[in-house]
């Protein structure tokens, strides 16, 4: 799982993007995103590290060299460039060549182009991940030793849309169906696992933004009606809460927030008829 799934989820782009942009800090330090572009004016490509320090800006290939190999100069931005330029004269005065710097040429404010490209393919399989980790959780063997299970672990694994279906698995990315979920800000995962009637429901939210709901038989379990947690992560300091859904739902019902998801289904609803 971890090879498969789990890491390539956590370095996919747009997942350390968000980690970075909410100041997520794993055990070597805030997790940073790379974004690849172009200097829009000459196409030449670059490299844009975004960061809790900011912005750091660099060109894939700062050194220019001729067909014959002879350097021609050295690009940058900003205080980069000075530090790089000493960097390869020292890398050269050791060698035993010495590096003249002729003229300095610079453009102010340059329009860059960045692209950032997510796999949400891997990503949904960390969401059905979790989501099934949340019925075992809850749950213990029952989730595991069902036809729940069964489902859980044929679809997580699973390549294409019909690959999943063919596996028994309901749900989908469109949590706004359901008002009955937790929902997360942006710094937080939310996590909604419960019985309601002959099915499970297991819902995911990470970083208030990537969604999905999974939903199961509920045959061989031995959880009452409304039976389930509800857990929120803050992303920024690596603390959980774990509520009991029937608690958690009496407390949401009587708030704004639930009233508007209500207003929000219910307007999605009518739109299909």
């Amino acid at each position: 799982m971890n090879e498969l799934i789990d890491s390539p989820a956590i370095n996919d782009p747009l997942m350390r993007l968000l980690a970075a942009t909410q100041g997520v800090k794993s055990r070597s330090g805030f997790v940073s995103a790379k974004l690849e572009g172009v200097v829009t004016s000459s196409g030449e490509e670059v490299v844009a590290t975004l960061g809790q320090a900011g912005v750091n800006v660099r060109f894939t290939k700062p050194v220019d060299v001729d067909e014959n190999g002879v350097v021609k100069g050295v690009r940058g931005f900003g205080d980069a460039t000075e530090k790089l330029m000493k960097q390869f004269q020292q890398d050269n005065a050791r060698k035993g060549r010495q590096v003249e710097v002729g003229e300095t040429v610079s453009e102010p404010n340059p329009q860059l182009s960045l692209s950032l490209e997510g796999n949400l393919k891997i990503i949904h399989k960390e969401i059905r991940k979790i989501a099934y980790l949340m019925t075992v959780c809850i749950f213990g063997d029952d989730a595991i030793q069902s036809r729940s299970g069964e489902i859980y672990r044929a679809a997580i694994h699973a390549e294409t849309e019909d690959m999943i279906r063919a596996t028994g698995l309901g749900g989908g990315t469109n949590i706004d169906i359901i008002p009955t979920l937790a929902r997360a800000r942006p710094n937080e995962h939310a996590l909604t696992c419960f019985r309601m009637g002959n099915k499970i429901i297991s819902a995911v939210i990470l970083f208030g933004s990537i969604a999905g709901f999974c939903i199961t038989p509920a045959d061989g379990f031995s959880a009452t009606e409304l039976e389930g947690e509800v857990v929120i992560i803050d992303a920024r300091t690596s603390t959980l809460t774990r509520t009991p859904y029937n608690k958690w739902l009496l407390e949401y019902i009587q708030t704004q927030e639930f009233v508007q998801a209500m207003a929000k289904a219910t307007n999605m609803q009518a739109q299909k008829k």
